[in-house]
């Protein structure tokens, strides 16, 4: 047995913490105050450290005594960060030093939001990190904002501050709580992107690609934004129109003309050279002929291509098997996974699925709507959808839309395709492939109509899968009022 003055839990002399039964050294304080359990006593996860009556190891509560573990300022056990104060008291202390007002003494009102947003966090802990971790931006940025260094508005962020990932993460928390306006990140970073691309061509040819840039393509990525389907493959995919035009008006400068007097058989002849950029170049020169800057030259466009299925469904139940049982990966790449493979869902629409979207009616009865009609989903599956809706993701805080069903890093804002994508490959599921087989398989059961109800696809789309599927759904309307028909004798429309 150890003596009066040794460590309880290692036996090492030390005089730091003393109990009623004995001591603790530093290391052993603080490795139960950070792995707390559940009290044999009352229940209760805490700190455990204290004998009972019956020889228990228990908490402070169920002996009556003041905790060791529990803070000075706010008394409480959890979030433990130091020796005596809690991560959320120190936490408050660094953000009223950071955000105060000083002609007024307090909390800057415009920012009182962020403020109640980073306190609410579950992890103070991180917040205290991205505060203080070396090369952090937030201080002297929250700072500036408090004392009127800085203006509260997207201007100081587009004009006064740099368009990198760490302005850009401060810039999205203010929009998030509602500080500022909300804002597009993928449309607001293609102008100061665009600024040097535009002067690296001839002042012509600079005025017709920023006309291009701002009334075509960022244009429609404003209208994809206002209708919730902007999405990172639309905003590269604008990006790389942008790029192409660019290239084909300094190649026509290069070749003594401009995209006014282009011909076909230069534009053809660029096209030959450099056969990877027809693609980008087409939208370009459409909008050439639709603006009447150049009607002489046109690219045809490209078939449409015909719904391919390249896995078998075998290899599509053994993802959903996968899925299902493993639980080393994510639960929210499993659900979006299983999302793909039972019904079809492309993972940028699966990620902005809202709480809304589920309904938990008890007894393992689970709905789930992702267009119009409720589907009722299978058992196992109902029991992961479940989980995933009591987590509250990767954010260190709850900003902004906080009823995203699969909520991201940055705030306010829902996990990106990627870090569920690069996941599921990982594991051997291929998103295009493992949607197709999907397609290919409802499409092969539900008539078309049904199926893009029920999905959220275009009727016409539904109906070139169950073309490819060999299914003849056109008779399913009279089939189907015969058959009930013959069911209760009388007529149905």
């Amino acid at each position: 047995m150890s003596g009066n003055r040794d460590c309880l839990d290692c036996g090492c002399p030390t005089s730091d913490t003393i109990l009623p039964h004995g001591r603790l050294c530093v290391g052993c304080r603080r490795r139960r105050h950070y792995h707390p359990q559940q009290c044999p006593g009352c229940g209760v996860v805490r700190p455990l450290a204290y004998l009972d009556p019956e020889g228990r190891t228990v908490c402070a509560g169920c002996v009556g005594v003041a905790s060791i573990f529990a803070c000075t300022e706010c008394g409480r056990e959890d979030q433990p960060y130091g020796y005596n104060r809690c991560a959320r008291c120190f936490l408050r202390e660094r953000l009223t030093v950071l955000i105060t007002n000083p002609r007024t003494g307090a909390i800057h009102d415009q920012l009182v939001p962020v403020y109640d947003a980073l306190m609410a966090g579950h992890r103070p802990q991180s917040t205290l990190t991205w505060l203080s971790k070396p090369g952090t931006v937030a201080p002297a940025v929250l700072r500036g904002l408090a004392t009127g260094k800085l203006a509260i508005s997207h201007d100081t962020f587009h004009h006064h501050l740099p368009l990198d990932r760490r302005h850009c993460y401060i810039r999205d928390l203010l929009s998030a709580t509602g500080v500022l306006p909300p804002y597009t990140p993928a449309i607001e970073r293609i102008t100061p992107w665009l600024a040097p691309i535009a002067a690296s061509l001839t002042p012509e040819h600079a005025e017709i690609l920023n006309r291009y840039a701002h009334w075509h393509v960022l244009r429609r990525m404003r209208q994809h934004a206002n209708a919730g389907t902007l999405t990172s493959c639309i905003a590269n995919g604008g990006r790389a129109n942008i790029t192409g035009a660019a290239r084909l008006l300094a190649w026509a400068t290069e070749h003594n003309t401009t995209i006014r007097e282009l011909s076909q058989t230069l534009l053809e002849r660029y096209l030959t050279e450099r056969p990877g950029n027809h693609g980008t170049v087409t939208s370009f020169v459409t909008w050439l002929g639709d603006s009447k800057i150049n009607r002489t030259i046109g690219l045809a466009a490209a078939p449409k291509a015909q719904p391919q299925v390249t896995m078998a469904d075998q290899a599509r139940w053994r993802g959903v098997e996968l899925l299902l049982h493993d639980d080393t990966i994510s639960t929210h790449s499993r659900v979006a996974g299983l999302f793909m493979l039972l019904f079809a869902q492309p993972l940028n629409q699966i990620l902005k699925m809202t709480h809304d979207h589920v309904i938990d009616h008890g007894n393992g009865r689970v709905i789930v709507t992702f267009d119009t009609e409720p589907i009722q989903l299978p058992p196992g599956v109902a029991e992961l959808v479940i989980d995933q809706t009591h987590r509250h993701g990767c954010a260190s805080y709850p900003v902004g839309n906080t009823r995203w069903l699969f909520p991201g890093r940055l705030p306010g804002r829902p996990l990106v395709t990627e870090s569920v994508r690069s996941e599921l490959v990982s594991h051997g599921i291929k998103p295009r492939a493992s949607r197709s087989a999907a397609l290919f398989s409802l499409a092969s059961q539900i008539p078309a109509p049904v199926l893009a109800d029920l999905i959220g696809i275009a009727r016409n789309t539904a109906t070139r899968w169950a073309a490819l599927a060999a299914q003849d759904w056109s008779s399913y309307t009279r089939d189907r009022a015969q058959q009930i028909q013959s069911w209760t004798g009388s007529p149905h429309s």
